[in-house]
């Protein structure tokens, strides 16, 4: 009776150990590694193309009149009445002259339109001139003194003890 009992006790135990994953009490063994990851090999990308920035207008400068040479020739109409020819202005702000300006209109646009502000002055004067006078003008406006050269038909300089104003028709 002894063995029977022995036997009937040590019978589950040998079952669940010699029988892994049978239904007594025990635990299941450990689940296996998992597989390693493949390794992905991306292709190489080309380097990014190079920055272009947008390149800027270039800034309309207005064109002067050229002054036509004769022919080298004796030949071709001979002009009996000429242009009025462009006059070459030189002087220098801060000097007054009754010389520099030829267009009385174009002195009273400069004084009328005279501000504390050189940017100011310079746009009003611009605005006038193109509404009055029409065709196209450089005017410049300073409250420094500086020197200056130009060929223009019609040219005023004038302005007060704080700015001069210069105009030169184009």
């Amino acid at each position: 009776m002894f063995w029977v009992l022995l036997a009937a006790t040590l019978l589950p135990l040998s079952s669940a150990f010699l029988t892994p994953g049978g239904g007594g009490c025990g635990c299941a063994p450990p689940p296996p590694p998992p597989c390693p990851m493949p390794q992905l090999c991306l292709p190489q990308l080309p380097p990014p193309p190079p920055l272009c920035l947008p390149s800027l207008p270039r800034p309309c400068l207005p064109q002067l009149p050229m002054i036509s040479l004769p022919s080298p020739c004796g030949c071709g109409r001979k002009k009996r009445a000429a242009d009025r020819a462009p006059q070459t202005i030189s002087g220098q702000s801060g000097v007054s002259s009754e010389t520099l300006c030829n267009n009385p209109q174009i002195r009273r646009i400069i004084l009328k339109n005279l501000n504390e502000d050189p940017i100011q002055s310079k746009t009003s004067i611009h605005s006038e001139l193109k509404a009055k006078l029409g065709g196209n003008f450089i005017v410049v406006c300073s409250q420094g003194s500086f020197s200056f050269v130009a060929d223009s038909p019609n040219y005023c300089i004038d302005g007060s003890k704080q700015q001069t104003c210069y105009v030169f028709q184009a």
